[in-house]
């Protein structure tokens, strides 16, 4: 026995750091996919750069100083910092290679009024970059450096992801020494929007580690594919929480497309105003969910009008894609072309019906489909029968009809929902297909005494001369 007792004893430790549950084909494919992480990074990193530029600018405190010069003795005066001091900061980032000749895509918000910048690439060169083009609007920026043969990074189909697919960051958080760091986690969710990072969102949320100096950096999937651009992070301590924002990689070639092309961006337009839908106005839409957007207004001479697009339509699909809310919305229409020809699926009278939109350029002091900013929400309001003077001293045109907000209570519902003193309403009703004209505040006390608690108005709401919006208050208990 004594023979065997070396032999069994690195058995018998094997089978004591195995635990029991778990084989060795476990083992193997957990080497697998941590080989694949490795690959991936290895194929990834030399497409990602690091990104340093200078911002100067005049510390406001310096100025304010100098405000007191009079009240320090003269042989102080010389040391006072002069007006016109500027101080210097450097912003860090990360950048993607998309072109052997030097083309790099980054986040705007790197590069954005700064000077100076220089490119780091991973094995260590460093090279000066020229801004071609920055959207801020999406926070997408191209730039290039002079050069050639440089390796591009695979780009992938953000369409195609699904929530739960691993996905790999790289990127220099917090410093340049920690330039090529590859961090590892899921796509969280797609589509998200109402985030306030930009005008056009549509974010790819992750749990992989993202922090300050990822932004313009990779995210790719599991075949080494750009999906998308890390942007921001979720955070309230200023560094990873577990909840990060890419841009996705069909909305970067859109913007990279006209950048190469013109150094600006030019984006179609529908010519819409829309709102969200919360539960209540749902109820009085005829709607089974909050889902779409609601056309509070449509432009004069718009693609809309053109169209034959109507206030109080239900936008529920554009381009056959389902549209969640009204946030989504401008970004669908923004990346596409002016003159392209799309279906929109509204909702108009209980009825679905198909119509065909021309899309036109944005013109710049506008967005594509702004959507009317309103919260959730007590009918705790008095109104009055207008006068001339009255619309007037509100800002309205004195042929305004409806009945003017005198009153309200700022806990309300309607408060929440931003119906302000001095709107007009114009319209109520139970539903869309019902709404009447309202005259005078008689009136619309009569028509009040027609609902009962826990009864779903609809309203029509003048905020000013060009806007109009919905509100779906509840009669409360």
């Amino acid at each position: 026995m004594k023979k065997h007792l070396p032999v069994l004893i690195p058995i018998l430790l094997f089978v004591l750091i195995i635990p029991s549950g778990i084989q060795a084909s476990d083992i193997n494919q957990a080497k697998s996919l941590s080989s694949a992480f490795a690959d991936i990074a290895e194929r990834v990193s030399p497409s990602v750069v690091t990104i340093t530029s200078e911002h100067v600018y005049k510390h406001p405190t310096m100025e304010q100083f100098r405000d007191y010069k009079d009240m320090l003795p003269k042989q102080f005066w010389p040391f006072l910092p002069d007006k016109n001091s500027e101080m210097r900061s450097t912003s860090l980032g990360s950048g993607i290679i998309i072109s052997e000749e030097g083309y790099i895509i980054t986040n705007n918000h790197v590069v954005e009024k700064g000077e100076n910048i220089k490119v780091q690439f991973a094995n260590h060169t460093e090279l000066d970059a020229e801004v071609i083009g920055t959207d801020p609007k999406t926070d997408v920026a191209l730039i290039k450096v002079d050069a050639h043969g440089l390796t591009p990074i695979k780009m992938g189909d953000s369409e195609k992801i699904r929530v739960g697919e691993w996905v790999l960051a790289v990127g220099s958080p917090f410093s340049g020494s920690l330039s090529q760091t590859v961090t590892q986690g899921i796509i969280s969710a797609i589509g998200r929007s109402s985030i306030g990072l930009s005008d056009y969102e549509d974010f790819i949320q992750t749990d992989a580690a993202i922090n300050p100096g990822n932004s313009g950096g990779p995210l790719v999937n599991l075949d080494g594919e750009l999906i998308g651009m890390n942007s921001a992070i979720a955070s309230r301590s200023g560094g990873y929480q577990g909840i990060g924002f890419a841009i996705p990689v069909k909305i970067i070639n859109r913007i990279v497309e006209d950048l190469r092309a013109n150094g600006r961006v030019t984006r179609a337009w529908l010519g819409v105003y829309v709102e969200s839908i919360d539960a209540t106005l749902a109820k009085t839409l005829g709607l089974d969910n909050s889902m779409g957007a609601l056309v509070g207004q449509v432009v004069d001479d718009s693609p809309a009008a053109d169209a034959g697009l109507k206030q109080n339509d239900v936008i529920v699909e554009f381009d056959g894609n389902e549209v969640q809310n009204s946030r989504q919305l401008p970004t669908m229409v923004s990346t596409q072309r002016p003159n392209d020809k799309k279906k929109l699926k509204i909702l108009r009278d209980g009825k679905f019906k198909t119509i065909l939109v021309k899309l036109g350029e944005m013109p710049e002091e506008i967005t594509a489909a702004g959507p009317f900013e309103k919260e959730n929400s007590d009918l705790s309001f008095s109104v009055e029968t207008p006068s001339a003077e009255r619309l007037r001293f509100f800002g309205m045109d004195p042929e305004t009809k409806g009945v003017i907000v005198s009153m309200l209570d700022h806990e309300s519902e309607a408060y929440k929902k931003n119906i302000r003193v001095g709107h007009v309403i114009q319209k109520m009703g139970p539903n869309v297909k019902n709404l009447a004209n309202i005259k005078s505040s008689e009136e619309f006390e009569n028509r009040l005494k027609e609902y009962d608690s826990g009864d779903s108005i609809l309203f029509l709401v003048r905020r000013d001369n060009d806007n109009t919006f919905f509100v779906a208050l509840t009669i409360p208990e």
